[in-house]
């Protein structure tokens, strides 16, 4: 018949023998204990342990233990918790018989330590994965934009569309010169005879009034005058 009593007892004393800070005693009958579990790599600012917490049965270890794993330090996900609960137990089960603490003990650390290894990889590989984008994308402002058939025919439309609306625009400017359209004072004299009468606003007293109407009358007599000057000329020429 197993005393399975004196088997507990040899266990207990030979765990706190292997982890003799991380052993701590919860109750002596039945047994029950935690172990601290380290792990051998940790990632950087980010601590991690657990707890491992086991309670004797009555029959163990022909039966597994009651067991919890519990964060001591960090967060894990919940996947990877799951993980590290599932392979403790399965060490467990294939130890029925002899005492199994220190193999889930150490199968809970070593896979602590594989899935913060792995976390810290995929974090330093996402990181370089996108420095490399930041720099792929640097380097794509630096060389500009790539000429390809397509963009070069765009730009080309838009190009000689921009050509023709100036080369419009001075053709008009050239046609309609301001200084062709710029009227004389003469013009702007027979267009509106106001103007005269608005320039008579201005004089001072003692201007000597001029009447137009005899200014054109003059222009007529010399006119005039000139043409009978003309006649008398030609005149002289053929007597001679």
């Amino acid at each position: 018949m197993t005393d399975y009593k004196e088997e507990q007892t040899n266990e207990l004393e030979a765990l706190q023998s292997i982890y003799p800070d991380e052993y701590e005693e919860i109750s002596n009958d039945p047994g029950e204990f935690s172990i601290l579990i380290v792990p051998e790599e940790q990632d950087g600012e980010d601590i991690y342990s657990l707890k491992l917490h086991v309670k004797y049965t009555e029959t163990y270890p022909d039966t597994l233990p009651e067991f919890s794993i519990d964060t001591n330090e960090g967060e894990l996900e919940q996947e990877d918790y799951d993980t590290i609960m599932r392979k403790v137990t399965e060490a467990a089960e294939e130890a029925i018989g002899m005492g199994m603490v220190f193999s889930m003990a150490s199968t809970a650390k070593d896979n602590l330590t594989e899935i913060i290894l792995f976390n810290k990889e995929k974090r330093e590989r996402e990181e370089e994965e996108r420095a490399q984008r930041e720099l792929e994308a640097e380097e794509k402002l630096k060389e500009g934009t790539r000429v390809t058939v397509e963009n070069f025919t765009r730009w080309k439309t838009a190009f000689d569309a921009e050509m023709a609306e100036k080369e419009r625009i001075e053709k008009g400017l050239k046609k309609e010169d301001p200084k062709m359209l710029k009227p004389t004072g003469r013009q702007l004299f027979e267009r509106d005879h106001s103007l005269a009468k608005s320039d008579a606003t201005f004089m001072e007293e003692g201007d000597v009034d001029v009447d137009i109407a005899l200014f054109e009358r003059e222009l007529v007599i010399t006119d005039d005058e000139d043409d009978n000057e003309n006649d008398v000329l030609r005149n002289l020429r053929s007597s001679d």
